[in-house]
C-alpha cells in the first residue's frame, strides 16, 4: 500500500509531466479548502481553551510555554494540558499558514 507521501510525489510527477487536468485541479482545490475550514474551526476551539487558561493564570500561552519548558511551572494537570493545547494550536496554525500559501 502506498504511503501518503508517495501518493503526493506521484501527483507531483503527474503535474511535472504535464498530465494534470481540470478535474484534478478542482479536486485538490476542494481538498485544500476543506482542510483550511477544519483547521480554522480547530483554531477557534483551541484559542478558546487557551484564553481560559491564560485568564486563569494571568499569563500568555507563549510565556507559559517558555516557562514550562524551562521547568519553572511544574507538572500540574492544568499545565500539562496547557502545554499540549498550545503545541496543538501552533501546529494547526502552521499547517493553516502552509495551506493558505
Amino acid at each position: 500500500m502506498e504511503t501518503t507521501l508517495t501518493k503526493i510525489k506521484n501527483l507531483e510527477r503527474i503535474y511535472i509531466d504535464g498530465y494534470g487536468d481540470d478535474f484534478m485541479d478542482r479536486a485538490l482545490d476542494k481538498l485544500l479548502a476543506q482542510q483550511r475550514t477544519e483547521d480554522e474551526a480547530s483554531l477557534r476551539v483551541l484559542q478558546a481553551d487557551l484564553t481560559e487558561l491564560e485568564q486563569r493564570y494571568a499569563m500568555r500561552s507563549d510565556e507559559f510555554t517558555q516557562r514550562y519548558q524551562n521547568g519553572v511551572m511544574g507538572d500540574a494537570a492544568d499545565f500539562v494540558e496547557w502545554n499540549a493545547l498550545y503545541r496543538m494550536f501552533t501546529k494547526v496554525q502552521h499547517r493553516l499558514s502552509l495551506l493558505q500559501g
